[in-house]
């Protein structure tokens, strides 16, 4: 037996198939990053610093949402990998400092290409009104 969430007409609401929608999304981003050796969540780290020359390890998780222990194996990934460099702060030692490479600069744009490239083919155009109201709730968080 099928359960579903029927709105009109036997049909999804709104609110199901956006949630639907969310989830192939983020499935999409995941299998694109994967295939550049990343996890959304280490795509995420890179992306996020890309503008600062270096972020403690609390700064980086609460931009992420995330723990400095959440965060830390996915550092450790990265790091492993060359595309991040960890150091602790000259002027206070409890403090990680984290900084994207080169190498994280060049997989950030080329796995960010890729996402980007499978979810517009994915998805239909969106309307430019769309894309702000979707902006909009994203900057509320």
């Amino acid at each position: 037996m099928q359960i579903t969430t029927r709105a009109d007409a036997g049909r999804p609401g709104l609110d199901l198939l956006l949630v639907r929608a969310g989830r192939e999304v983020e499935r999409r981003r995941r299998a694109a990053a994967a295939a550049h050796g990343l996890t959304t969540t280490g795509l995420a780290a890179l992306q996020a610093l890309l503008d600062v020359p270096s972020a403690s390890q609390r700064d980086l998780a609460g931009a992420l949402g995330l723990t400095p222990a959440t965060l830390t194996p996915v550092l450790e990934a990265l790091d492993a990998d060359g595309l991040v460099v960890r150091e602790r702060d000259a002027r206070d030692r409890r403090v990680v400092r984290i900084a994207v490479t080169i190498a994280g600069r060049t997989r950030e744009a080329t796995a960010t290409r890729a996402v980007a490239r499978d979810v517009t083919t994915w998805l239909p155009a969106a309307p430019a009104e769309l894309r702000g109201y979707l902006a909009r709730i994203a900057d509320e968080r």
